[in-house]
């Protein structure tokens, strides 16, 4: 991996807990994006490249209806973490092709990011064209923060980016929530997420 910045440079970084709470946040924003639209707040749309490789296989559409989530889409929502990250990975490097990049550059430089040390800054003047395309949308899904300084611009792997290397086992942390539910079927949530709310109404009559 490439030397990071040093602190005379960057000053003050995240701490890795506002890093992996950064990183869930984008993370859940990007799901929230797949189940509702009209559920995520202003500041948070993705790249429209992004969004067709991520919606490919996981919606499904008829004449003149809007997309719906797909049984392959509710599957991807109950994975783990880190399965989602790799099966968004996967998508984004199988289309990289179409969007004039070449996959081993891709593969590479993910593969790369993956051994950077979380919380950490890299400079954004080390990285080639591809590689800064890459890292915007890469921020998106949550796997970097960017940072502006008087002179220099970094980007700081979260938790996200560095489990890339990692087994589909050693799982992200992820929201808690709790799930109750009654011989009558009636249930309650008690969660803090709106992710987790917008799924329970994918099978679910919301009344309260």
């Amino acid at each position: 991996p490439r030397e990071p910045l040093p602190f005379s440079v960057t000053g003050r970084l995240p701490t890795l807990v506002e890093l992996e709470n950064y990183a869930l946040d984008q993370w859940e924003c990007f799901l929230l994006q797949l189940i509702n639209s009209s559920q995520v707040e202003k500041g948070t749309t993705f790249s429209s490249s992004m969004m067709k490789t991520f919606q490919r296989g996981l919606l499904s559409s008829r004449d003149g209806e809007a997309a719906k989530l797909s049984e392959n889409g509710f599957q991807f929502l109950l994975m783990e973490t880190n399965a989602q990250l790799w099966y968004i990975m996967r998508e984004y490097i199988s289309s990289a092709e179409e969007r004039g990049v070449d996959p081993t550059d891709l593969i590479s430089f993910l593969l790369e990011l993956s051994f950077h040390t979380q919380g950490a800054a890299y400079s954004l003047s080390t990285l080639t064209e591809v590689q800064r395309v890459a890292i915007m949308d890469l921020m998106e899904l949550g796997l970097v923060k960017l940072q502006q300084g008087r002179k220099d611009s970094w980007f700081i792997p979260t938790k996200l980016a560095t489990n890339l290397s990692s087994s589909l086992s050693d799982s992200a942390a992820s929201k808690e929530g709790i799930v109750v539910v009654e011989t009558n079927f009636r249930l309650y949530a008690y969660s803090a997420s709106k992710l987790h709310c917008e799924i329970l109404r994918l099978f679910s009559r919301v009344e309260y």
